[in-house]
């Protein structure tokens, strides 16, 4: 890019992820550095999922909160046992998913089949690596941590949130994200037996 190029908000502003729902966080990270390695779409931000999303937290739950009951299931089963079919939403990781199945045990215990509380997952940490990725765009756009308060005076607040990280070292993070996210990709592409990890993940 050349120097001090206008980059669109939706590219690098994150700031209204801050409260969203955790499982929309990882979904939105995973986009975005999919889009660094050339997945071709759109910003995360400018999706219908992500937009209704915001608008309605609630409209977000059952559909990629992470582990999603679907019903019973057709498989035999032994005593005490009792088959339930689920539905996986592989953009959240491993933790978000032991905490959502975690959830889903919790609402359980007024079968009387559970007995004991599972421990809920750890804090969010995804809104880090968002942030690295919009330090990143912002560079790309020629745009260091002075020219970009003084190209967008009105997102001081999230601009303020990104110099607690270090500018220098965040290219090399991110592009340490993008390097084990794409071996991520291409074991999805040998479990599929394809050649294209854009159809295995986002279909089409």
């Amino acid at each position: 890019m050349s120097k001090n190029t206008k980059v669109a908000n939706e590219e690098w502003d994150f700031s209204v992820l801050d409260k969203a729902p955790r499982s929309l966080i990882h979904r939105a990270l995973l986009w975005e550095l999919d889009r660094e390695i050339g997945s071709g779409k759109e910003p995360f931000l400018k999706t219908a999922e992500c937009r209704k999303a915001l608008a309605d937290p609630n409209s977000f739950r059952g559909t990629a909160t992470g582990v999603t009951e679907l019903g019973r299931g057709n498989a035999k089963t032994r005593p005490f046992e009792e088959a339930i079919n689920f539905g996986i939403d592989w953009s959240q990781p491993r933790d978000e998913l032991v905490r959502q199945f975690g959830l889903w045990l919790d609402t359980q215990e007024s079968t009387g089949r559970l007995q004991v509380k599972p421990a809920l997952g750890k804090p969010r940490d995804a809104l880090t690596m968002l942030r690295k990725i919009s330090i990143v765009r912002l560079k790309n756009g020629g745009l260091s941590q002075r020219v970009a308060a003084d190209t967008y005076p009105d997102k001081k607040t999230y601009l303020k949130s990104l110099t607690k990280i270090n500018w220098t070292t965040a290219s090399r993070e991110v592009d340490k994200a993008c390097k084990k996210r794409q071996n991520k990709l291409k074991t999805i592409e040998r479990t599929m037996g394809s050649k294209d990890w854009k159809k295995d993940v986002y279909g089409g």
